[in-house]
């Protein structure tokens, strides 16, 4: 009867799910069940007689840290007497690690102790549900989400970042990067800025109108990737629209009649931006079957506006039904808006130097020099360089408004001197203000009109005669140009038509090229953050981050040094953490914390300077001249609304920092925080 019971009992422990075995105090397995065999892959004969402390199942702690010594179950068992439970690894038959819950129960017969009983189940499952359950459990409340910042709210008064909130309740560390989706939208600005570039040059390359009107409807079929386009201009003494010119389409088509009926017409002509889908299933089309004959689906119909004004349409059509996105109409709109300047350019200087043909060639070549070329600097020196070649001028410069749109900033100048340019700010002076009312001002004699305040350096510098010249770009004043004589010159209304013309082309370029520059700008900042939050996720050492951070600026920004200083535990003094591009005497010169350009970036707010040998906010003036710096950006280092430190951007140049300039430091500064405070949370979380 014993035996059958024994066997029995044998029999049911070796049916146990869980893995059980028994280790004697001589330290060998004695005992090793089906479920053992499971977990661990060893069978029973692999195991029995087995010692523990041999290179077998290698017991590990959560740490890495090996338990046959000081946690053996033996041992454990003989000097607590009493039942123990913990987690660890062990390792399987096929080297594999597996997370197992042990718990250890001493067996005595009598007071005599004869080993350890040890039973252990897989929980390495359980470990991976452990986060789901937090996640359902958080998913039953409600939380208060900011619709515009995307900022938490924890409780009635206090919000933070979605990536800060998410982390601190165990749902993983979050990196900032770019999904593909918005990288094609970036991508895709691109290349219709470069089509945008490419349609402009083509048109400006010629002042013909007809030849300007063939230009417009190849091009726009080429860019736009159409079947064909067509153009009508408005005549305004007939108020019809005029057949201009067409690609891609029959004579017969193109001279169907007239299409004063056409909804999409009478939409673009009160500047609407419309698209009719697919014309050969509307039955109210009045040239529907005209359409389906020349194989045209969807017809695009663009205003093109001349200021404030309409001065015809640019229709687009296509041999497939097409859904046109926003982006595409705006792209489309530009187009048309550009070949409406060049069609009324084209038109006016038709009339007004009809003449005088050498100033067609004076502005084909201007248009063509000014259109080589997307850099804004060389764009505007090209222009007053030109100017007094072809115009047979002393001189020329072009100030543009600045940010504020209140004052003038000298950005070119040719044939003057510099005490000429330095002799004082020009914003006050009458005829000044009359450019910037849109009304060219001819001054004959300087010595003698009142709207001159710098009369006695004008004569100075051998100038008779100016003539200024508002400087137009999509119907705004952006700046004036000045053309200087040295000699008396009347000019006359032609001359002053034609010069006003060339400014408001130059107003083009200048435009475009801005629009370029800063559309280059955006994807490259973009490309210099997307580079950093890759780092930032690819490694928890700040320093490495910092250093990627100060080591890229200068490339980007056109600075020569950038340096990284972070508050230290007392939150009062600044530690130097990462440096590029200045000398160690420089770096180690003195404490910067009581400067007030220091002071008031620590209150979260960005600072300028301007001239450092001059600006009371730099305390170390001499320094900075020995240095070669000019020009200082400071910008606070922000994590979680707190400033914990700042960036410096030095140049060797006198520099306006423009606010995209401070905006693009200030997020390269966020991302340094950001590395930070990942990396605090990656030590928090080993701890």
């Amino acid at each position: 009867m014993f035996n059958k019971k024994l066997k029995f009992y044998h029999q049911i422990l070796d049916n146990v799910a869980d893995g059980v075995y028994f280790i004697n105090i001589d330290r060998k397995i004695v005992f090793w069940n089906k479920g053992a065999e499971k977990i661990s892959g060893y069978t029973s004969s692999e195991a029995v007689e087995k010692s523990c402390y041999d290179d077998f199942l290698n017991h590990e702690d959560e740490k890495g840290n090996t338990l046959c010594d000081s946690g053996c179950p033996l041992v454990a068992g003989a000097e607590n007497k009493e039942f123990i439970q913990r987690n660890l690894f062990i390792k399987r038959k096929d080297g594999s690690k597996v997370l197992v819950e042990e718990n250890i129960s001493p067996y005595y017969v009598g007071d005599k102790f004869m080993g350890v009983i040890i039973t252990f189940r897989d929980i390495s499952l359980f470990k991976e549900l452990k986060p789901f359950q937090m996640r359902m459990d958080k998913m039953k409340r409600l939380i208060p989400i900011c619709g515009w910042c995307k900022k938490i709210r924890k409780d009635t008064e206090n919000w933070e970042q979605i990536e800060a909130f998410l982390a601190e309740e165990g749902f993983g560390e979050f990196t900032h990067s770019m999904c593909p989706v918005c990288a094609e939208k970036i991508f895709s600005k691109k290349i219709y800025m470069e089509s945008y570039q490419n349609v402009c040059k083509a048109i400006s390359s010629s002042i013909s109108l007809d030849e300007v009107l063939k230009l417009v409807v190849t091009n726009v079929v080429k860019v736009m990737n159409v079947k064909a386009s067509l153009l009508r201009l408005l005549n305004k003494e007939k108020n019809q629209l005029e057949l201009a010119a067409y690609h891609g389409l029959s004579q017969g088509y193109a001279d169907k009649g007239p299409v004063e009926y056409d909804g999409s017409i009478d939409d673009a002509l009160a500047g609407k931006a419309v698209s009719v889908y697919d014309i050969t299933a509307d039955t109210n089309a009045k040239y529907r079957k005209e359409a389906e004959k020349e194989g045209i689906r969807t017809i695009l119909s663009i205003p093109m506006r001349f200021k404030d004004e309409v001065i015809g349409v640019l229709r687009m059509y296509t041999s497939e039904p097409v859904e046109y996105s926003e982006e595409d109409l705006k792209f489309a709109a530009a187009i048309a808006e550009q070949a409406a300047i060049a069609i009324m350019n084209a038109q006016i200087f038709e009339k007004t130097v009809s003449k005088e043909r050498e100033y067609l060639n004076v502005f084909q070549d201007i248009t063509k020099a000014v259109s080589s070329t997307l850099d804004v600097n060389k764009v505007l020196d090209m222009i007053v360089n030109k100017l007094p070649e072809v115009l047979n001028l002393k001189a020329a410069t072009i100030r543009l408004l600045d940010e504020t749109g209140e004052k003038l900033k000298l950005v070119a100048s040719h044939g003057l001197s510099e005490k000429y340019l330095n002799r004082g700010p020009v914003d006050t002076e009458e005829n000044i203000k009359e450019a910037l009312n849109e009304k060219p001002v001819a001054i004959n004699d300087v010595s003698t009109d009142h709207r001159i305040r710098y009369g006695k350096e004008a004569e100075e510098e051998g100038i008779k005669s100016i003539l200024t010249l508002p400087i137009i770009a999509r119907g705004k004043v952006i700046g004036v140009i000045r053309l200087l004589s040295g000699w008396p010159r009347n000019f006359t209304t032609g001359e002053i038509a034609f010069a006003s013309s060339l400014a408001e082309q130059c107003g083009t370029a200048i435009e475009n090229a801005r629009m370029y520059e800063r559309q280059y700008r955006e994807i490259k900042y973009l490309k210099a953050i997307q580079n950093i939050s890759k780092a930032i996720s690819s490694t928890m050492n700040v320093r490495e981050v910092l250093d990627m951070i100060v080591e890229m600026i200068p490339g980007i920004m056109n600075t020569k040094a950038a340096t990284i200083r972070l508050l230290d535990s007392s939150g009062k003094k600044l530690d130097l953490v990462a440096a590029y591009g200045l000398s160690e005497k420089y770096l180690n010169r003195g404490p910067v914390d009581a400067e007030d350009s220091i002071s008031l970036a620590l209150v979260g707010k960005p600072v300028a300077i301007y001239d450092t040998a001059t600006d009371s906010r730099i305390d170390y003036r001499d320094e900075a001249k020995e240095e070669g710096i000019k020009s200082i950006l400071v910008v606070p280092i922000v994590v979680r609304e707190k400033v914990i430190g700042i960036m410096r951007l030095l140049t060797d140049e006198h520099r306006d920092f423009s606010q995209d300039e401070i905006d693009f430091a200030a997020a390269l500064a966020e991302q340094g925080g950001i590395a930070i405070e990942n990396a605090q949370m990656h030590e928090k979380t080993k701890e």
